[in-house]
């Protein structure tokens, strides 16, 4: 017959191991300072989302259109979508296609805000504006240009002034219709200077008055603390019909199917396409983030020709799952050539095989 001492012992040895196992379970489930990434949903801009389209186009005749014009996105647990546990993070280690980063090599500046997730989706709504002008500009139709405020410092001369949405028109009484030219009449000024812009908002214009302060990086320089974008018209406005979607990474896809809705010839010709980049007013193509997991993301829909910036040629070659045909672009006229090749039997201008030749077009 066992001591009531031995006993005393066996049931703190069973306790203790009870208790190791439910702080090892507790730990795996703690959050864990790393970002977890991998291929996102895809949007075909010329469907629907909803019951409603993807991409509506007034003022100007739309045409019928075929095939499936996919834009593609990165999905990420952690960081700016709030924590991942140490189960999530080992998996992602391992999974295929997904990728873990710790979270200050991907955030340098802290953890993002509420300001910066603003911002993003309001570089979200630019990249609509610039693709609209590509489209147009492509399309020889006019364009005309205004000052955009995307974003309002909330320590700056600005705060309680300006806000994200607002137009500029005038500082200092000289019209302006870029950014650059608001910069190019704000940062000479001397600090403390009193700056009077004429804005735009809901559709009345109105004076407001500010005075400026050191520019942080160049204190002899003179700033409000706003962040601003050119915004472009044309003939037609075209209203995007997602939300949750921040970055400028579609900014090209938009153009293709806003050039593909405004013209007559069935630029997909019914195929499936897929496709990222940014996209300038000018029609250039921009690099982004994330390529490798939106070739993956494009191929499982169904995708068979991707476009590509030119400038991620490094991170396409190698990366390219089976199946999907990879296009090289620099420019909205060289995707829209790639398209016609493609859906021709003619083969398409691809990255360069040799991983350190840099992609120029």
């Amino acid at each position: 017959m066992r001591s009531p001492l031995a006993r005393v012992e066996n049931g703190w040895v069973r306790w203790s191991i009870i208790l190791a196992v439910i702080i090892l379970i507790a730990a795996l489930f703690l959050p864990v300072p790393f970002v977890s990434r991998a291929p996102g949903p895809v949007f075909d801009v010329l469907g629907e989302v909803d019951g409603e389209p993807v991409m509506k186009i007034e003022g100007a005749e739309s045409h019928p259109v075929s095939g499936v014009l996919d834009m593609t996105t990165v999905s990420e647990s952690g960081g700016s979508s709030g924590t991942i546990n140490l189960v999530a993070g080992i998996y992602g280690l391992f999974a295929p296609n997904q990728s873990v980063i710790p979270t200050d090599e991907v955030y340098t500046d802290g953890p993002p805000t509420e300001e910066d997730r603003e911002l993003n989706e309001q570089v979200f709504a630019a990249s609509q504006s610039d693709a609209l002008a590509a489209a147009a500009n492509y399309l020889e139709r006019p364009v005309t240009s205004q000052v955009l405020v995307t974003g309002v410092s909330a320590d700056g001369p600005a705060a309680g002034t300006l806000e994200a949405g607002d137009l500029i028109l005038s500082v200092n009484g000289h019209p302006v219709a870029t950014n650059v030219e608001v910069g190019e009449l704000i940062s000479p000024l001397p600090v403390g200077s009193e700056v009077t812009l004429v804005i735009k908002r809901d559709g009345e214009e109105r004076e407001v008055r500010l005075q400026t302060a050191p520019n942080p990086e160049e204190p002899e320089r003179s700033m409000i603390g706003i962040f601003l974008d050119t915004h472009y018209e044309s003939d037609f406005t075209v209203d995007i019909a997602l939300s949750d979607i921040g970055g400028p990474s579609a900014g090209l896809v938009f153009a293709l199917g806003m050039v593909d809705k405004l013209t007559k010839e069935d630029l997909l010709a019914d195929n499936h396409i897929a496709g990222t980049g940014t996209i300038s007013s000018s029609g250039e193509v921009g690099p982004i983030g994330g390529i490798d997991k939106k070739m993956v993301a494009a191929a499982k829909d169904g995708a068979t020709l991707f476009l590509a910036p030119a400038d991620n040629c490094e991170d396409v070659v190698g990366n390219i799952p089976d199946g999907l045909t990879v296009a090289s672009v620099a420019t909205l006229s060289e995707a829209i050539e790639a398209i016609d090749d493609y859906t021709n039997g003619r083969p398409v201008t691809s990255c360069p095989v040799d991983a350190e030749t840099q992609a120029t077009g």
